[in-house]
Protein backbone atom coordinates (compact mmCIF):
# COMPACT_ATOMS: atom_id res chain seq x y z
CA UNK A 1 0.00 0.00 0.00
CA UNK A 2 1.31 3.45 -0.91
CA UNK A 3 1.99 5.95 1.81
CA UNK A 4 0.08 9.20 2.21
CA UNK A 5 3.03 11.10 0.80
CA UNK A 6 3.28 8.93 -2.33
CA UNK A 7 -0.46 9.23 -2.95
CA UNK A 8 -0.30 13.01 -3.04
CA UNK A 9 -0.54 14.36 -6.58
CA UNK A 10 2.38 16.72 -6.15
CA UNK A 11 3.98 18.11 -9.28
CA UNK A 12 7.41 17.27 -7.90
CA UNK A 13 9.15 13.94 -7.82
CA UNK A 14 9.69 12.80 -4.23
CA UNK A 15 13.06 13.85 -2.89
CA UNK A 16 15.56 11.20 -1.90
CA UNK A 17 17.33 11.55 1.40
CA UNK A 18 20.40 13.71 0.92
CA UNK A 19 23.78 12.00 1.04
CA UNK A 20 26.28 14.09 2.96
CA UNK A 21 30.06 13.97 3.11
CA UNK A 22 31.54 12.51 6.24
CA UNK A 23 32.41 15.31 8.70
CA UNK A 24 36.12 16.06 8.76
CA UNK A 25 36.76 14.98 5.17
CA UNK A 26 39.66 16.89 3.62
CA UNK A 27 38.74 19.68 1.15
CA UNK A 28 38.88 18.48 -2.44
CA UNK A 29 37.92 14.90 -1.56
CA UNK A 30 35.63 13.71 -4.33
CA UNK A 31 32.41 12.17 -2.97
CA UNK A 32 29.29 11.76 -5.07
CA UNK A 33 26.29 12.88 -2.98
CA UNK A 34 23.47 12.02 -5.38
CA UNK A 35 21.62 9.00 -6.71
CA UNK A 36 22.99 7.02 -9.66
CA UNK A 37 20.72 7.83 -12.61
CA UNK A 38 22.56 6.23 -15.56
CA UNK A 39 24.16 2.80 -15.86
CA UNK A 40 27.47 4.09 -17.23
CA UNK A 41 29.03 7.49 -17.70
CA UNK A 42 28.79 8.67 -21.31
CA UNK A 43 30.97 11.35 -22.91
CA UNK A 44 29.41 13.12 -25.88
CA UNK A 45 31.98 15.10 -27.85
CA UNK A 46 31.05 17.96 -30.16
CA UNK A 47 33.72 19.76 -32.19
CA UNK A 48 32.75 23.01 -33.90
CA UNK A 49 35.22 24.42 -36.40
CA UNK A 50 33.95 27.10 -38.73
CA UNK A 51 30.93 25.66 -40.56
CA UNK A 52 31.80 22.05 -39.78
CA UNK A 53 30.56 20.10 -36.80
CA UNK A 54 31.43 16.66 -35.48
CA UNK A 55 29.39 15.01 -32.76
CA UNK A 56 30.03 11.51 -31.41
CA UNK A 57 30.32 9.40 -28.27
CA UNK A 58 33.89 8.82 -27.09
CA UNK A 59 35.70 6.76 -24.47
CA UNK A 60 37.61 8.35 -21.65
CA UNK A 61 40.89 7.30 -23.28
CA UNK A 62 40.06 9.27 -26.43
CA UNK A 63 40.24 12.58 -24.57
CA UNK A 64 44.02 12.46 -25.00
CA UNK A 65 43.47 12.71 -28.74
CA UNK A 66 41.56 15.99 -28.51
CA UNK A 67 43.47 18.94 -29.84
CA UNK A 68 42.81 22.56 -28.99
CA UNK A 69 43.51 23.46 -32.62
CA UNK A 70 40.57 21.33 -33.76
CA UNK A 71 38.18 24.17 -32.94
CA UNK A 72 35.71 24.68 -30.14
CA UNK A 73 35.17 21.49 -28.17
CA UNK A 74 32.12 20.65 -26.11
CA UNK A 75 32.29 17.62 -23.83
CA UNK A 76 28.90 16.68 -22.44
CA UNK A 77 29.50 14.34 -19.48
CA UNK A 78 26.32 12.37 -18.81
CA UNK A 79 26.52 10.68 -15.41
CA UNK A 80 28.72 11.83 -12.53
CA UNK A 81 28.39 8.91 -10.13
CA UNK A 82 32.01 7.70 -10.60
CA UNK A 83 34.44 10.08 -8.81
CA UNK A 84 37.47 8.41 -10.44
CA UNK A 85 36.32 9.24 -13.97
CA UNK A 86 35.42 12.80 -12.98
CA UNK A 87 38.84 13.16 -11.36
CA UNK A 88 40.61 11.98 -14.55
CA UNK A 89 38.64 14.47 -16.65
CA UNK A 90 39.48 17.23 -14.19
CA UNK A 91 43.21 16.42 -14.20
CA UNK A 92 43.33 16.41 -18.00
CA UNK A 93 41.82 19.91 -18.20
CA UNK A 94 43.45 21.27 -15.04
CA UNK A 95 40.23 21.70 -13.08
CA UNK A 96 40.80 22.33 -9.38
CA UNK A 97 39.72 19.44 -7.09
CA UNK A 98 37.60 21.88 -5.08
CA UNK A 99 35.60 22.55 -8.25
CA UNK A 100 35.29 18.83 -8.96
CA UNK A 101 34.03 18.43 -5.41
CA UNK A 102 31.22 20.88 -6.25
CA UNK A 103 30.47 18.94 -9.44
CA UNK A 104 29.84 15.78 -7.43
CA UNK A 105 27.83 17.58 -4.75
CA UNK A 106 24.40 17.55 -6.37
CA UNK A 107 22.98 19.69 -3.57
CA UNK A 108 25.33 22.55 -4.48
CA UNK A 109 23.78 26.02 -4.61
CA UNK A 110 24.01 27.83 -7.97
CA UNK A 111 27.19 29.86 -8.33
CA UNK A 112 29.75 31.30 -10.74
CA UNK A 113 33.50 31.06 -10.05
CA UNK A 114 36.41 32.43 -12.09
CA UNK A 115 39.50 30.21 -12.22
CA UNK A 116 42.99 30.57 -13.65
CA UNK A 117 42.33 27.82 -16.19
CA UNK A 118 38.72 28.74 -16.95
CA UNK A 119 35.34 29.51 -15.42
CA UNK A 120 32.90 27.35 -13.48
CA UNK A 121 29.13 27.46 -13.12
CA UNK A 122 26.94 25.25 -10.98
CA UNK A 123 23.20 25.21 -11.69
CA UNK A 124 20.13 23.37 -10.48
CA UNK A 125 17.91 22.58 -13.46
CA UNK A 126 14.18 21.97 -12.98
CA UNK A 127 12.18 20.61 -15.89
CA UNK A 128 8.74 19.10 -16.40
CA UNK A 129 8.57 15.38 -17.16
CA UNK A 130 5.42 14.91 -19.32
CA UNK A 131 5.48 11.12 -18.92
CA UNK A 132 5.46 11.12 -15.12
CA UNK A 133 3.68 14.48 -14.93
CA UNK A 134 6.19 15.62 -12.35
CA UNK A 135 8.80 18.33 -12.06
CA UNK A 136 12.23 16.69 -11.90
CA UNK A 137 15.58 18.29 -11.16
CA UNK A 138 19.23 17.64 -11.71
CA UNK A 139 22.44 19.55 -11.15
CA UNK A 140 24.29 20.82 -14.21
CA UNK A 141 27.89 21.96 -13.76
CA UNK A 142 29.66 23.93 -16.48
CA UNK A 143 33.38 24.52 -16.99
CA UNK A 144 34.59 26.61 -19.92
CA UNK A 145 37.56 28.59 -21.22
CA UNK A 146 38.53 30.00 -24.62
CA UNK A 147 38.48 26.63 -26.40
CA UNK A 148 36.64 24.08 -24.29
CA UNK A 149 33.21 23.70 -22.74
CA UNK A 150 32.51 20.82 -20.36
CA UNK A 151 29.05 20.14 -18.97
CA UNK A 152 28.50 17.64 -16.18
CA UNK A 153 24.99 16.20 -15.88
CA UNK A 154 23.45 13.59 -13.60
CA UNK A 155 21.08 12.22 -16.22
CA UNK A 156 20.30 12.47 -19.92
CA UNK A 157 16.74 13.84 -20.22
CA UNK A 158 15.81 15.48 -23.54
CA UNK A 159 16.25 18.98 -22.12
CA UNK A 160 19.58 19.50 -23.97
CA UNK A 161 18.19 18.32 -27.29
CA UNK A 162 17.20 21.84 -28.50
CA UNK A 163 20.87 22.89 -28.35
CA UNK A 164 21.97 19.86 -30.37
CA UNK A 165 19.16 20.57 -32.83
CA UNK A 166 20.43 24.13 -33.26
CA UNK A 167 23.93 22.81 -33.88
CA UNK A 168 22.71 20.37 -36.50
CA UNK A 169 20.47 22.72 -38.46
CA UNK A 170 23.51 24.60 -39.81
CA UNK A 171 21.98 28.07 -39.36
CA UNK A 172 22.56 29.44 -35.89
CA UNK A 173 24.76 31.81 -33.93
CA UNK A 174 26.79 29.03 -32.30
CA UNK A 175 28.97 28.66 -35.38
CA UNK A 176 32.04 30.90 -35.38
CA UNK A 177 31.41 31.67 -31.71
CA UNK A 178 33.27 30.75 -28.55
CA UNK A 179 32.46 28.42 -25.62
CA UNK A 180 31.08 31.36 -23.65
CA UNK A 181 28.20 31.70 -26.13
CA UNK A 182 27.48 27.98 -25.96
CA UNK A 183 27.54 28.34 -22.16
CA UNK A 184 24.99 31.13 -22.51
CA UNK A 185 22.85 28.82 -24.69
CA UNK A 186 22.92 26.16 -21.95
CA UNK A 187 22.01 28.70 -19.26
CA UNK A 188 19.24 30.12 -21.42
CA UNK A 189 17.82 26.63 -21.86
CA UNK A 190 17.95 26.00 -18.10
CA UNK A 191 16.07 29.24 -17.40
CA UNK A 192 13.52 28.46 -20.15
CA UNK A 193 12.90 25.07 -18.54
CA UNK A 194 12.36 26.85 -15.22
CA UNK A 195 9.79 29.10 -16.87
CA UNK A 196 8.12 26.08 -18.47
CA UNK A 197 7.98 24.30 -15.10
CA UNK A 198 6.48 27.48 -13.60
CA UNK A 199 3.45 27.08 -15.86
CA UNK A 200 2.73 23.69 -14.34
CA UNK A 201 3.14 25.17 -10.87
CA UNK A 202 0.52 27.72 -11.80
CA UNK A 203 -1.79 24.91 -12.95
CA UNK A 204 -1.18 22.99 -9.72
CA UNK A 205 -1.99 26.01 -7.54
CA UNK A 206 -5.22 26.55 -9.48
CA UNK A 207 -6.04 22.84 -9.09
CA UNK A 208 -5.53 23.03 -5.33
CA UNK A 209 -7.70 26.14 -5.09
CA UNK A 210 -10.54 24.28 -6.84
CA UNK A 211 -10.09 21.29 -4.51
CA UNK A 212 -10.21 23.56 -1.47
CA UNK A 213 -13.47 25.08 -2.67
CA UNK A 214 -15.07 21.71 -3.46
CA UNK A 215 -13.84 19.31 -0.81
CA UNK A 216 -11.38 20.50 1.86
CA UNK A 217 -10.31 17.56 3.98
CA UNK A 218 -7.27 16.33 5.89
CA UNK A 219 -5.84 14.57 2.82
CA UNK A 220 -5.91 17.83 0.88
CA UNK A 221 -4.19 19.59 3.78
CA UNK A 222 -1.33 17.07 3.58
CA UNK A 223 -1.14 17.50 -0.19
CA UNK A 224 -0.74 21.27 0.22
CA UNK A 225 1.93 20.70 2.87
CA UNK A 226 4.04 18.39 0.67
CA UNK A 227 3.59 20.63 -2.35
CA UNK A 228 4.80 23.65 -0.37
CA UNK A 229 7.86 21.76 0.91
CA UNK A 230 8.75 20.68 -2.63
CA UNK A 231 8.27 24.20 -3.96
CA UNK A 232 10.76 25.57 -1.42
CA UNK A 233 13.47 23.48 -3.16
CA UNK A 234 12.46 25.15 -6.43
CA UNK A 235 12.35 28.61 -4.85
CA UNK A 236 15.66 28.66 -3.02
CA UNK A 237 17.84 28.07 -6.12
CA UNK A 238 16.43 30.93 -8.20
CA UNK A 239 18.26 33.80 -6.41
CA UNK A 240 21.51 31.87 -6.87
CA UNK A 241 20.89 31.48 -10.61
CA UNK A 242 20.20 35.19 -10.96
CA UNK A 243 23.35 36.05 -9.01
CA UNK A 244 25.48 33.64 -11.08
CA UNK A 245 24.22 35.11 -14.38
CA UNK A 246 24.85 38.63 -13.07
CA UNK A 247 28.43 37.76 -12.07
CA UNK A 248 29.12 36.21 -15.45
CA UNK A 249 27.67 39.24 -17.24
CA UNK A 250 29.77 41.74 -15.26
CA UNK A 251 32.93 39.62 -15.33
CA UNK A 252 36.07 41.01 -16.92
CA UNK A 253 37.32 37.53 -17.82
CA UNK A 254 38.78 37.29 -21.32
CA UNK A 255 36.89 34.07 -22.01
CA UNK A 256 33.60 36.02 -21.89
CA UNK A 257 33.26 38.22 -24.96
CA UNK A 258 31.32 41.45 -25.31
CA UNK A 259 28.86 39.95 -27.78
CA UNK A 260 27.98 37.21 -25.31
CA UNK A 261 27.47 39.75 -22.54
CA UNK A 262 24.68 41.33 -24.59
CA UNK A 263 22.87 38.00 -24.59
CA UNK A 264 23.61 37.54 -20.90
CA UNK A 265 21.88 40.86 -20.23
CA UNK A 266 18.75 39.46 -21.89
CA UNK A 267 19.12 36.25 -19.89
CA UNK A 268 19.38 38.31 -16.70
CA UNK A 269 16.01 39.86 -17.54
CA UNK A 270 14.57 36.36 -17.84
CA UNK A 271 15.99 35.35 -14.47
CA UNK A 272 14.47 38.49 -12.92
CA UNK A 273 11.14 37.51 -14.46
CA UNK A 274 11.54 34.01 -13.07
CA UNK A 275 12.39 35.40 -9.64
CA UNK A 276 9.28 37.58 -9.60
CA UNK A 277 7.09 34.70 -10.74
CA UNK A 278 8.52 32.37 -8.08
CA UNK A 279 7.98 35.04 -5.42
CA UNK A 280 4.35 35.37 -6.53
CA UNK A 281 3.87 31.60 -6.48
CA UNK A 282 5.38 31.48 -3.00
CA UNK A 283 2.81 33.95 -1.72
CA UNK A 284 0.02 32.06 -3.50
CA UNK A 285 1.11 28.71 -2.02
CA UNK A 286 1.29 30.17 1.48
CA UNK A 287 -2.12 31.67 0.77
CA UNK A 288 -3.48 28.17 0.09
CA UNK A 289 -3.35 27.45 3.81
CA UNK A 290 -5.26 30.64 4.57
CA UNK A 291 -7.78 29.73 1.87
CA UNK A 292 -8.06 26.20 3.26
CA UNK A 293 -8.70 27.39 6.82
CA UNK A 294 -11.09 30.09 5.58
CA UNK A 295 -13.08 27.45 3.68
CA UNK A 296 -13.11 25.14 6.70
CA UNK A 297 -14.27 28.03 8.92
CA UNK A 298 -16.92 28.99 6.38
CA UNK A 299 -18.27 25.45 6.24
CA UNK A 300 -18.15 25.16 10.02
CA UNK A 301 -20.01 28.45 10.39
CA UNK A 302 -22.66 27.23 7.95
CA UNK A 303 -23.10 24.06 10.00
CA UNK A 304 -23.35 26.07 13.22
CA UNK A 305 -25.80 28.47 11.56
CA UNK A 306 -27.98 25.58 10.40
CA UNK A 307 -27.94 24.01 13.85
CA UNK A 308 -28.75 27.39 15.42
CA UNK A 309 -31.74 27.88 13.10
CA UNK A 310 -33.02 24.40 13.88
CA UNK A 311 -32.55 25.02 17.58
CA UNK A 312 -34.36 28.36 17.36
CA UNK A 313 -37.31 26.65 15.70
CA UNK A 314 -37.52 23.53 17.81
CA UNK A 315 -36.75 24.91 21.28
CA UNK A 316 -40.16 26.76 21.49
CA UNK A 317 -41.90 23.70 20.00
CA UNK A 318 -40.22 21.51 22.57
CA UNK A 319 -41.38 23.91 25.29
CA UNK A 320 -44.99 23.64 24.11
CA UNK A 321 -44.82 19.86 23.92
CA UNK A 322 -43.11 19.77 27.33
CA UNK A 323 -45.82 21.90 28.95
CA UNK A 324 -48.64 19.71 27.71
CA UNK A 325 -46.72 16.61 28.57
CA UNK A 326 -46.80 17.43 32.30
CA UNK A 327 -48.92 15.14 34.45
CA UNK A 328 -51.03 17.71 36.28
CA UNK A 329 -54.57 16.63 37.07
CA UNK A 330 -56.10 20.03 36.21
CA UNK A 331 -55.23 21.10 32.63
CA UNK A 332 -58.43 22.34 30.92
CA UNK A 333 -56.91 22.26 27.41
CA UNK A 334 -56.55 18.51 27.64
CA UNK A 335 -60.32 18.13 27.92
CA UNK A 336 -61.01 20.49 25.01
CA UNK A 337 -61.95 18.63 21.84
CA UNK A 338 -59.96 21.07 19.65
CA UNK A 339 -56.92 21.14 21.96
CA UNK A 340 -54.79 18.71 19.96
CA UNK A 341 -55.28 20.31 16.50
CA UNK A 342 -54.92 23.77 18.05
CA UNK A 343 -51.48 22.87 19.44
CA UNK A 344 -50.45 21.67 15.97
CA UNK A 345 -51.73 24.88 14.37
CA UNK A 346 -49.81 26.99 16.89
CA UNK A 347 -46.57 25.05 16.29
CA UNK A 348 -46.94 25.16 12.47
CA UNK A 349 -47.76 28.87 12.57
CA UNK A 350 -44.75 29.60 14.77
CA UNK A 351 -42.45 27.58 12.47
CA UNK A 352 -43.67 29.40 9.34
CA UNK A 353 -43.34 32.84 10.94
CA UNK A 354 -39.81 32.00 12.15
CA UNK A 355 -38.71 30.80 8.70
CA UNK A 356 -40.16 33.92 7.06
CA UNK A 357 -38.33 36.11 9.53
CA UNK A 358 -35.01 34.30 8.96
CA UNK A 359 -35.54 34.55 5.21
CA UNK A 360 -36.22 38.29 5.41
CA UNK A 361 -32.92 38.71 7.30
CA UNK A 362 -31.18 36.55 4.64
CA UNK A 363 -29.94 34.16 7.27
CA UNK A 364 -31.16 31.24 5.19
Amino acid sequence: MKSEKENNSSKFKPEHRKIMKKPGTAPGTLVFTGQKKVDAIKIRRTIISGDSILSDIIDLAEMNQLSASAGMIWLDIIGIHDPEIIERIGKYYGINPLILEDVLNVNQNPKYVELESGNFLSMQSFYYDPDLKKIDKQQISIYFNEKVLITFREDDPPEFQPIYDRLNNGKNRIYNRHPDYLTYAVLDLIVDKFLEASQYLDDKIEELEVKIEKHPDNHLKQEIFYFRRSFLVFLKVIPGIREAVLKMKTSGNEAIHAETKAYLADLLDHTNQLYNMADTYNEMIYGLYDLYHAEINYRTNNIIKTLTILSTIFIPLTFIVGVYGMNFRVMPELEWQFGYPMVWLVMIFFTIVTLIYFRSKKWI
